[in-house]
């Protein structure tokens, strides 16, 4: 597995997300799906991009990330902090946010070998499996692709 197959998926994903966040009117944008808005989604995932750096940093040096502290909490902590943090409510910015933070973590995914993807540095995931750079980049595709169904969902509602 390359460092190519780790992104597209991911890539695809955010390609998705994004194509689905520019659909909506400014009024969807800001209204609320079981307590978050999809404005807050946004800014939830830009801070993900940013932490999956970090993230990896500390697999590849046998370390737990620290995001793992907040599991118990469904990471709400991690996630107020981020909509705090990213606190615009324009479309287009937070988009343009989103849009640097996958291009800062693609290019930082493509930097490293393929062992170290795929390599088991000693930490363990709180499920107890193995954590490494590939499987926290799946994770995060996964919440890409949550929220994208997550926000159809909703909007079928309307």
């Amino acid at each position: 597995m390359t460092s190519q197959n780790v992104t597209l998926s991911l890539k695809h994903a955010y390609q998705d997300f994004t194509k689905l966040i520019l659909s909506l009117s400014n009024e969807q944008f800001l209204s609320s799906i079981n307590g978050w808005t999809p404005r807050d989604v946004v800014a939830h995932l830009i801070g993900w991009n940013g932490l999956m750096i970090e993230s990896s940093i500390s697999i590849l040096a046998g370390m737990s990330p620290s995001y793992y502290d907040d599991a118990r909490n469904d990471y709400s902590n991690i996630n107020s902090g981020f909509t705090a943090q990213y606190s615009s409510h324009s479309k287009q910015e937070l988009l343009a946010e989103l849009q640097s933070s996958m291009e800062i973590l693609e290019a930082y995914i493509h930097t490293l070998r393929t062992e170290e993807l795929l390599a088991d540095h000693g930490v363990v995931h709180y499920s107890g499996s193995p954590a490494t750079v590939t499987k926290i980049i799946n994770s995060l595709t996964g919440d890409y692709q949550y929220h994208t169904h997550q926000i159809i969902e909703w909007l079928n509602k309307q």
